[in-house]
């Protein structure tokens, strides 16, 4: 099966954009470091603010001690135990609340300073995500003692929203920044790689060519060595299928000739041989017919038998040699063959009506390409009538002049077989994808030509072929006849 007809059974695998990639993660990392950074500064922070509450719990139960040796020496009143007001405001600091809780557990007092005016509120995300790491937790906890007896604790503890805001302040500015930086070099890296990635539209291109059939194509040379090293191997991979195909195209060329060489020296052998026998069949039993007709009537029965028998084998060696060679197209050339080829289907297939379309003249062709036009649409009108199923079949050939050349030269033939049968198949090959279409295409690529099919608007196929007319196959022609 041609690679052009062969389903795609290779897993797909889902295709990325290599920039978009790229410049995604390293979004995501410089993200995933932001984050790092971010967790750090909260744990530092409520580390320090653990610190600082514990700082603040021993100096105000240092002053509750010194509050309690005053009351025994009489310079101060017990009712006025524990005094917090002028121990919080010399030892707390903002956002946090001192408690005192006596030897029973019951809170006797408290006080809170509140946040300084600086210390905004921080997001509600940012808080959120502060909430979920770290709990407000129980305080910082010391006893207040005096000569060997307990008078109770005192607890300092956090307010957790001026220590956010507190976080959020110091690391504010910073995150903006980083934020920014990410999203500078995420737009850097995209403009980067995809101006170092520019180069990779013409290696696209230039497959695509090579894909299509284009093996005369080439790669440009490249800066980056990765692409430089894909060009030179696409190139060296291109220039052997182009040698290759060339070798073939040649090879089955020669074929091909030597395949008309032999047919036609079949049809002469045929014609000389066996159709002179065969008239000569066909005139001795006439003789003997008009001969027996008095004298022995059943010898004339059988006579006029064996003269219908040679009849009929001429006709059928007129078929074989039409098929083999037309007997008249070294004569007549290609037209007139093409003639006599659509009679014969005409004659043939009642059924269907055949047209043929061509100029008065086609100018100079040598025989060779002249009799593998010939055969391709002798192949497509074979092809057409025995499968497409249809009730008309139109044959036209025209020439493609050649600029520059004599007017009476052609470079090349455009030929084209239409009809409006079943046309093409589901899979999206012609219905009628035979071996007569597959001879078709091995013989037009063995030219050099190209074929086409095409479904028509109105149903039916239209076959297209362009067979180029080398100059130097004129020359060989002319001379070989000279």
């Amino acid at each position: 099966m041609p690679a052009a007809l062969r389903p795609d059974t290779a897993p797909r695998i889902r295709s990325v954009d290599l920039k978009r990639s790229l410049t995604l993660r390293i979004a995501i990392v410089a993200t995933a470091c932001l984050a790092l950074v971010t967790a750090i500064a909260l744990i530092e922070t409520h580390a320090e603010e653990q610190r600082r509450a514990a700082t603040t719990a021993d100096l105000v139960a240092k002053q509750l001690d010194l509050q309690l040796m005053r009351i025994n020496a009489g310079f101060d009143l017990s009712n006025r135990f524990p005094d917090l007001d002028v121990v919080v405001d010399n030892a707390a600091a903002g956002g946090q609340c001192v408690r005192f809780y006596d030897e029973r557990g019951e809170m006797k007092r408290g006080s809170c300073v509140g946040a300084a005016t600086s210390d905004k509120r921080a997001p509600e995300w940012f808080s959120a995500v502060s909430g979920l790491l770290f709990s407000p937790g129980d305080g910082v906890q010391r006893p207040v003692t005096y000569k060997g007896s307990s008078y109770g604790a005192v607890v300092v503890s956090s307010d957790p929203e001026a220590v956010t805001a507190r976080v959020w302040r110091e690391i504010k500015h910073p995150l903006i920044l980083t934020f920014l930086t990410i999203a500078s070099l995420s737009v850097f890296v995209y403009v980067a790689i995809a101006r170092a990635l520019r180069p990779t539209q013409q290696v696209i291109a230039g497959l695509n060519r090579l894909a299509d059939g284009d093996f005369s194509h080439r790669l440009p040379a490249f800066r980056l060595a990765e692409l430089q090293r894909i060009s030179e191997v696409a190139n060296q991979l291109a220039g052997k299928i182009e040698a290759t195909l060339a070798e073939r195209g040649e090879l089955t060329k020669r074929l091909m000739n030597i395949q008309e060489d032999e047919r036609r020296h079949l049809a002469r052998e045929l014609h000389d041989e066996f159709g002179q026998n065969l008239t000569a069949i066909n005139a001795l039993a006439a003789s003997i017919e008009k001969a027996a007709e008095q004298d022995c009537p059943d010898v004339c029965i059988e006579a006029r038998s064996l003269g219908q028998i040679s009849m009929r084998m001429m006709q059928s060696l007129r078929g074989t040699l039409l098929r083999l060679r037309p007997a008249d197209f070294d004569k007549f050339g290609l037209v007139e063959s093409l003639r006599q080829l659509v009679d014969v289907w005409s004659a043939s297939r009642r059924q269907t009506r055949f047209e043929l379309s061509v100029p008065r003249t086609l100018g100079a062709l040598p025989d060779n390409a002249a009799i593998h036009i010939f055969r391709i649409a002798q192949e497509g009108l074979t092809n057409a009538a025995k499968h497409a199923q249809a009730s008309t079949v139109r044959l036209s050939v025209e020439p493609i002049p050649a600029s520059g050349a004599r007017g009476r030269d052609a470079a090349g033939i455009r030929l084209t077989i239409e009809d409006d049968g079943a046309g093409r198949g589901a899979n999206g090959v012609p219905a009628a994808g035979g071996r007569g279409l597959l001879n078709m295409q091995e013989r037009v690529a063995a030219l050099g030509g190209s074929i086409s099919f095409d479904d028509r608007p109105d149903a039916g196929l239209r076959v297209r072929v362009i067979v180029p007319v080398h100059p130097e196959e004129r020359a060989a022609d002319e001379l070989s006849r000279h």
